[in-house]
């Protein structure tokens, strides 16, 4: 037997090390640059106010309710499972010290199509954290700030697309997150703030629309159409902004992503803006008509910025206590990196790490009943009774 090789050719290994050779020194030229160009604009920023550094609170005293949803699939005779579950928990902190005070959760499984699996997961997690929220505002403890690791509202794209009968399931997820957003805040408004000013703040908290603050600083904040996004009590300097009009090719070169890490540094955050006029058709508009606003804030070097959801629209929100909830979040978060979250949302988190393996614990169990037919034969045991 005569084997050849072939030495024209090259394995993944050499070509890899070869083009890392070739494109190494290109990819730090570039992202030197648009460090220099972060370091250029940035300025601008905290200049105009469209960037604000955000006192400690010291010592903290808040209640506060973190809430947590989570969803889960398996595949399982030819379709899937699903677990979705919300957990609430209850913190005190008092002069610094945290306590838990309390908890309560709730959960759902059943099979699910995979068409729209994905956003009907969503829609149940908000509607799961809502039924939370209302939970703890009809309990008797009183809580300054009920956070909840999900939007406040739904945008347009969550709304169904066809009347079809396989969108039945959906369009009824969706109907059943509406009314539950709708019957929150129609029934507790008076307790929340801003119109109560000593009542709980409700926050919605996520990572997205990272370049929501840039797009609203190259508006001309002059004209009454460049300001309508912002907050007149936020005090931007209108006649600053003009500077950072003309930064359009850097910010670009830059990345939306990157350049939001870059301008937001350690118990900062960005101006509030409303998005309500940037998304005008977010749903339910009972509730986005008393106005949706956000900013994006880091609570420390090394995590990830994160955007703060509020209802209401000034003049009841001000600069004041939207400064007070965003320090009273930041301080709750304690640790860092890319995860990082508010301490009762993580404490909530952990509570959920059983759900992937019960719902595999389920899919196993319900196999077993429909291989013995048993559930099937119990409805029919009695039949001839009927007849």
């Amino acid at each position: 037997m005569t084997l050849t090789f072939n030495t024209q050719g090259r394995s993944l290994v050499q070509t890899l090390a070869i083009q890392s050779q070739i494109n190494l020194p290109g990819t730090v030229g570039r992202i030197l640059k648009q460090i220099r160009d972060i370091e250029r604009v940035a300025p601008l920023f905290f200049q105009a106010g469209l960037v604000r550094s955000v006192d400690r609170p010291n010592p903290l005293n808040v209640r506060v309710a973190g809430i947590s949803t989570k969803a889960t699939t398996t595949k399982t005779i030819g379709g899937f499972l699903y677990a979705a579950a919300a957990v609430r928990v209850d913190l005190a902190v008092d002069d610094n010290v945290i306590s838990t005070v309390g908890q309560d959760s709730t959960c759902e499984l059943d099979d699910i199509n995979y068409e729209n699996q994905s956003k009907r997961l969503q829609l149940i997690g908000v509607r799961q954290a809502y039924e939370m929220a209302d939970r703890a505002m009809r309990s008797e403890n009183p809580y300054d700030l009920i956070l909840l690791d999900c939007p406040l509202v739904l945008d347009r794209s969550m709304v169904p697309l066809r009347e079809a009968e396989s969108y039945a399931s959906y369009r009824a997820a969706f109907d059943s997150a509406i009314q539950a957003i709708s019957n929150f805040w129609s029934k507790h408004r008076e307790k929340l703030q801003p119109w109560n000013p000593n009542g709980t703040a409700v926050v919605g908290l996520a990572s997205e629309r990272y370049g929501a603050i840039v797009h609203i600083a190259q508006q001309d904040l002059r004209t009454a159409e460049g300001r309508k996004h912002i907050l007149n009590n936020e005090g931007v300097d209108v006649n600053l902004t003009h500077q950072i009009i003309g930064s359009e090719d850097a910010i670009a070169g830059i990345g939306e992503r990157r350049f939001i890490y870059g301008i937001l540094n350690s118990y900062t955050r960005t101006a509030a803006f409303r998005m309500s006029v940037q998304t005008p058709r977010m749903e339910p508009s009972d509730v986005t008509s008393l106005g949706v606003l956000g900013y994006h804030f880091k609570a420390a070097q090394t995590n990830t910025p994160q955007l703060l959801q509020l209802i209401g629209d000034e003049p009841h929100w001000n600069q004041k206590n939207l400064d007070r909830i965003c320090s009273q979040i930041m301080a709750l978060t304690l640790t860092g990196g890319s995860q990082a979250a508010p301490l009762p949302i993580q404490l909530a988190e952990r509570e959920q790490n059983a759900l992937d393996n019960f719902l595999e614990y389920y899919s196993q169990s319900l196999q077993v009943e429909i291989k013995r037919r048993e559930v099937e034969d119990l409805w029919l045991s009695d039949l001839d009774d009927f007849v």
